[in-house]
């Protein structure tokens, strides 16, 4: 398959699926967040390296219940609720999280901005993840997805 076909494929694939866009609405409590990792410093906010695309995440945020659910856009059958939440709105929340791999990390949005607020952090080798518009992580997952270093070898060439 040649380049433009993939491309074309893909974009098709995103229309066809709208479980993988969701957005925003008055209606609807759900917000998909696109994160995306950087290999190397990130300088006046752009990654100086490479990019990484990071499977999205759908958070639904229940004001009533004061609650919020999250899955992966990957796995949307596998439902996980976060503890401990205060919510203001469906774009301002704050949830803390205990246990023994993040402990007393909290996550949540600020305005539509998710946030990661981690209050004992050992491990810097860990890559940086930030949060990108859907058209970023899917250019960078298009570009990662589709680079010659990612594509099988053709056979009986040469």
């Amino acid at each position: 398959m040649n380049r433009p076909m993939a491309a074309f494929a893909a974009a098709t694939g995103f229309f066809l699926l709208p479980s993988a866009t969701p957005a925003w609405s008055r209606f609807e409590n759900d917000v998909t967040v696109y994160m995306v990792s950087c290999d190397a410093k990130k300088v006046n906010g752009v990654c100086t390296g490479r990019e990484k695309a990071d499977t999205p995440f759908t958070y639904k945020v229940s004001v009533d219940q004061r609650s919020v659910l999250f899955w992966r856009v990957d796995n949307p059958g596998l439902h996980h609720r976060l503890p401990f939440c205060a919510i203001h709105d469906t774009k301002t929340w704050l949830c803390q999280l205990n246990g023994e791999v993040v402990p007393r990390t909290k996550i949540g949005m600020a305005a539509g901005n998710y946030m990661e607020i981690a209050t004992c952090t050992t491990d810097a080798s860990m890559p940086v993840f930030y949060q990108v518009s859907l058209w970023h992580w899917w250019l960078v997952w298009l570009r990662t997805r589709f680079s010659p270093s990612n594509m099988p070898p053709m056979r009986g060439a040469g």
